[in-house]
């Protein structure tokens, strides 16, 4: 029986994923082969109710309005592919040579306007109250203890270890003794402390790369794009820009013992972007906790699948749904804490996080790994961009390149 029940949580779990995935390899058969995309979320959440009840996991009915607003709202930014009308029928045995008349062109249908960065759902997040975590009778946060004997380290406040059965269903992974949460109102197996962040630690210095979490004036969660250095050979980095203010001190979340080890010098509100610049006590690298960049930019497309490394919900992919110079918009899972996260495709960083679109303000935000591709879409500004606008503006970051 527990083998069983272990098989069937399984299934469910599976059936998430490719029910709620979208069809990525449909993108290299061709566009004249992409059906147009019809989105059922009842059906989606029903099918995953079903079998987590199997295994004695009840969760409440799907609400027919809410799963009605999302498909609305996914349906308005996911263009439509125009059916192609049948070509005409020759005549069979015409009394004088006829040309037959062109078959009409259909209309292409107006792609929608990207939205302002501004307009976005900002994906930065202020931390929990540190007085209150650090009296919390409880705070390494674990609940309905199984292993008493295993105690995972406390690191900081916002790095909660938790094992009851809702937190290890919610991030999908209800065999596991642990998950861990990093930022509030993520249900994600965040990632863990690296060990090349342990060991610069030891040395008295902070680590950044592609995904360290950061801290802004111990304040604002976020995650780093990038790090390198520029045409003066300094340590930089870039960030979201909604994250932080210029002037504002910049510490490693995986080695915050170390204190602020940077401070941010500019800021592109347009392209939410933020440069940092980083002191003595900073090390940079081009690959950190397993992500590795080998390279800043690249041409995405529609249909192409990006994937993004943050600190709130770990490594996840998705589709691009459209671009333009500035941004894309994507069906990547962020979140809060996810701003800055770099976007990879083929190894290059071609973007940030910088937040999510809420069609009408509606919407699902994407917070477990069980809803598949079922959230709203993500704005992510363009590494291409972010690149050539700082090296206009010069000084700080200019001429960057990866560590």
């Amino acid at each position: 029986m527990p083998h069983l029940k272990r098989v069937l949580v399984g299934s469910a779990f599976a059936g998430a994923f490719f029910i709620g995935a979208p069809a990525a390899g449909a993108a290299d058969a061709g566009a004249a082969e992409l059906p147009n995309p019809v989105v059922d979320s009842a059906g989606f959440v029903d099918h995953v109710r079903g079998e987590l009840s199997s295994v004695g996991v009840d969760t409440p009915e799907v609400d027919a309005q809410v799963t009605d607003a999302v498909d609305d709202a996914l349906n308005q930014v996911v263009p439509q592919v125009p059916e192609v009308p049948e070509a005409p029928a020759v005549p069979s045995a015409p009394a004088a040579p006829v040309a037959p008349a062109a078959p009409a062109v259909p209309e292409v249908p107006e792609l929608p306007v990207l939205p302002e960065v501004e307009a976005t759902q900002e994906f930065a997040t202020d931390l929990y109250d540190q007085a209150e975590a650090l009296t919390n009778p409880n705070p390494i946060g674990l609940q309905e203890l199984t292993q008493p004997e295993f105690k995972p380290v406390q690191v900081d406040p916002n790095y909660v270890w938790r094992n009851d059965m809702f937190s290890k269903v919610a991030a999908g992974k209800p065999f596991d003794d642990f998950v861990l949460h990093r930022a509030p109102g993520s249900f994600f197996d965040a990632p863990r402390v690296p060990e090349e962040s342990n060991r610069a630690m030891t040395q008295g210095k902070s680590l950044y790369g592609p995904g360290t979490p950061i801290y802004i004036n111990d304040q604002t969660m976020c995650t780093l794009t990038m790090a390198g250095t520029d045409a003066e050979s300094r340590k930089v980095g870039v960030t979201a820009g909604h994250c932080a203010e210029v002037g504002d001190s910049v510490a490693s979340a995986d080695s915050w013992q170390v204190g602020p080890t940077g401070t941010v010098v500019s800021k592109n509100a347009a392209l939410d972007y933020s440069v940092i610049e980083f002191g003595s006590d900073a090390e940079v690298t081009n690959s950190y906790n397993g992500v590795t960049a080998h390279g800043v930019g690249s041409d995405v497309q529609p249909g192409d699948v990006v994937c993004k490394r943050g600190v709130a919900t770990g490594t996840t992919c998705g589709m691009t749904l459209m671009k333009d110079d500035k941004i894309q918009l994507n069906q990547v899972c962020a979140t809060v804490g996810d701003s800055g996260a770099p976007v990879f495709r083929n190894g290059q960083i071609v973007g940030a996080i910088s937040g999510g679109i809420r069609p009408g303000n509606i919407g699902v935000s994407c917070i477990t790994p069980l809803q598949g591709a079922l959230h709203v879409p993500t704005v992510v500004s363009n590494s291409d961009a972010v690149i050539a606008d700082m090296n206009r503006r010069g000084g700080v970051g200019a001429g960057f390149k990866l560590a």
